[in-house]
Order: C-alpha cells, then sequence, then structure tokens
C-alpha cells in the first residue's frame, strides 16, 4: 500500500528507518522501506542493522546521484502508489506520525500530502541558528496558512504523492544536478493542478546546516531559480523572490542592487553568521544576489 522511500548522505539514518519500521508495522498494511545511500563517504556505527528489518532494502550507490537523481531512483524502485518521501535528517514528533498518514490517505483522497515540518524547539549552536531561525519563522507554517499557497507551501522533507503523479516530473530533472529544484516540482504540480491536501503532521528537521553553509545552499538555490526561468521551465512570478526581482528590474532599480551586494556583502555575512542573525537582513541579501546574477 505504501512505499517509504529515504534518500541518504553522509547521515545516521538508522535512528529514522527504525522508528518508521516501528510505526508502519502497527498498521497492518503492505508497505516497503527503500534506503538509498548516494554514495556516503562516512560510515556509521549501526548502519548495517538496517538490512536486517522486514521489508526494508537498504542499497548503497559506488558514485554519487545528486539530489534529484537518488529520488528518480527510490520511486523507479518501489512497489507501491503511494509514496512518502522522507529525508534522512527527519524524525515523526510522535509515535503517531505513519497512522496520521493512513488515515488521512483514506479519508481525503488527494494526488500529494503534506503534513507540515518543524524544528527542534531548544535553539542549537550559534553557528546554526540562521537556519534554524528561518526554520521556525518561514517554514513551520501553520496549515491554513499552508492551504492559502498549497503549491508553495510544499517541502519535499515528509510529502506522500501519487507515484503515477511523481514520475512524469522527475523524469525531467534526473540528469540535472542542481540544487533548489523542488521550486520546479511545486511549480510542476501546479501546472497539472494537481490536487494537494495539507494536514497537521509535522516532521521534525534534525540535520540544520551551519549558517554559512545554509547561506552558499541559499545562493545555489537562487541560481537554480534563475535558471529555471532562462529555460521557461517555471513562470518568473512563481516565486515571491523572482517576482520582486522583475517588478524592480522594470524600474531599472536591479542593476544597482546588485552593485550595491557587491559593497554589502561581507558586511551582511557578518550578521546572518552571527548568533542572532536578521531575517531581513536575509532577505535583502538573497533580493541584491538575484539582482548581481542577472547583470542587468
Amino acid at each position: 500500500m505504501i512505499s517509504v522511500l529515504i534518500p541518504t548522505y553522509n547521515y545516521n539514518v538508522y535512528p529514522l528507518v527504525k522508528e518508521i519500521h516501528k510505526q508502519i508495522s502497527k498498521q497492518g498494511i503492505e508497505f516497503e522501506i527503500l534506503v538509498f545511500d548516494d554514495a556516503s563517504t562516512q560510515k556509521f556505527e549501526n548502519q548495517h542493522l538496517i538490512d536486517e528489518m522486514d521489508h526494508v532494502i537498504y542499497k548503497k550507490f559506488k558514485e554519487n546521484q545528486g539530489r534529484t537523481a537518488i529520488r528518480f531512483q527510490l520511486a523507479k524502485n518501489s512497489k507501491y502508489e503511494n509514496l512518502l518521501f522522507l529525508d534522512a535528517d527527519t524524525f515523526p514528533k510522535d509515535r503517531f506520525f505513519i497512522s496520521k498518514f493512513i488515515k488521512t490517505l483514506e479519508q481525503h483522497p488527494a494526488d500529494v500530502y503534506f503534513g507540515g515540518i518543524q524544528v527542534p524547539t531548544n535553539p542549537p549552536p550559534a553557528q546554526n541558528i540562521l537556519r534554524w531561525k528561518y526554520g521556525k519563522e518561514r517554514e513551520s507554517i501553520p496549515v491554513e496558512q499552508r492551504k492559502a499557497n498549497p503549491y508553495r507551501s510544499i517541502l519535499c522533507g515528509a510529502l506522500l504523492i501519487k507515484k503515477s503523479v511523481f514520475m512524469p516530473i522527475i523524469k525531467n530533472l534526473k540528469e540535472l544536478k542542481m540544487y533548489g529544484l523542488d521550486i520546479y516540482f511545486s511549480f510542476q504540480l501546479k501546472e497539472s493542478q494537481a490536487k494537494v491536501y495539507h494536514f497537521h503532521n509535522p516532521i521534525i528537521h534534525l540535520g540544520l546546516e551551519t549558517s554559512k553553509e545554509f547561506l552558499q545552499k541559499t545562493e545555489q538555490a537562487i541560481d537554480t531559480i534563475h535558471f529555471l526561468i532562462q529555460k521557461k521551465m517555471i513562470d518568473a512570478n512563481y516565486t515571491r523572490l523572482s517576482q520582486k526581482v522583475f517588478q524592480i528590474s522594470k524600474f531599472g532599480f536591479c542593476f544597482p542592487l546588485g552593485f550595491l551586494f557587491k559593497i554589502t556583502q561581507k558586511i551582511c555575512k557578518q550578521n546572518l553568521f552571527s548568533s542572532n542573525p536578521s531575517l531581513f537582513i536575509f532577505d535583502v541579501y538573497k533580493l541584491c544576489y538575484f539582482c548581481q546574477i542577472r547583470k542587468n
């Protein structure tokens, strides 16, 4: 009835697999858990225990496939129509996580199901504060607010989707090794008018990057948005950031903001890498960075 698909890379995924296996085994349904390791360079003491669980397949690739390609491989090798994608660095908030998904799946017919995502309650070390603060204020969105923007509110860290809906979209992306392709995925869901059901069943995002790593990934994600727009793979107005950039470019403000980015980049980073980063400065940084890479 359900395939749980977990891509992993240099992360101890055993605790997550153990918990999901425990929860789903109580449901009395047909299931499988596929864990595909994208050529991790680190070894974990208890990783081998995954192979000992019933209905669990662990596969390690010899060469890195990339974030999107590994998800394609997981879906391609799955048995069932219902695909529950879980990031390796997440963990269920409670012991009813799987049962809530199963119950919702039975009671509310849809193509995509998203229960939300949260970060740990307690603040992390100072070097991880920016990612934690962003997750708390920008990603931990209440159900009703997510429903107002059902497609842009989707995060793939804990997403249940029909295989027949997922495969036509992912096949167009599997050759691209870029960070931030989730935006194309959500755009295609909107274009195909896939039915999205939002409900309250959050997963906890544990693997928070350092502020420096998060900012680098943010820049990569903006590069991807720019690429997708140039290739006409998404609409320029689809994301809030690109919408703002293209609005101000009409008034000739994009070039000066791009120039401003070069001057203020180091100053902004001092704040963003501090123990009390400003999300306003983070937003300004993203806006100016986008203007800078547009070069007009």
